[in-house]
């Protein structure tokens, strides 16, 4: 899926933010978290490397809001989670990474997602 969208880039643009938005989550009625994605093209043209990513849900129980809750930047070696902190870049990050990215890779497949693309 995401080849798709990459695929119909310049080669002159370094970098994408893919945004998948599921238009039915609410605090109310809960869904799939809103995911941001930034790529950025390697010095070989037809791979992309992941920049960053952020996980984002509801919030709070009385005045929600959208913010947060799992971030992490591969060029700036850097990860976040709502309930933690500042996350080490150890196996456990791995872990949990992994479990992400493969309930993630569901839920594309499941056509969960409104995504836009916005190229840098």
């Amino acid at each position: 899926m995401i080849t798709t969208h990459l695929a119909a880039l310049p080669d002159t643009c370094q970098g994408v933010v893919l945004n998948f938005r599921d238009p039915t989550y609410s605090a109310e009625n809960g869904g799939w978290h809103p995911v941001e994605i930034r790529l950025i093209r390697s010095e070989q043209p037809e791979i992309w490397q992941l920049d960053y990513l952020t996980d984002f849900s509801w919030q709070g129980r009385f005045w929600p809001e959208l913010a947060k809750e799992f971030d992490i930047s591969w060029s700036q070696r850097y990860a976040w989670h709502c309930l933690i902190g500042e996350l080490p870049l150890n196996h456990e990050l791995s872990e949990f990474w992994t479990l992400w990215q493969g309930n993630f890779v569901a839920y594309c497949a499941m056509d969960v997602f409104t995504v836009t693309v916005s190229p840098d």
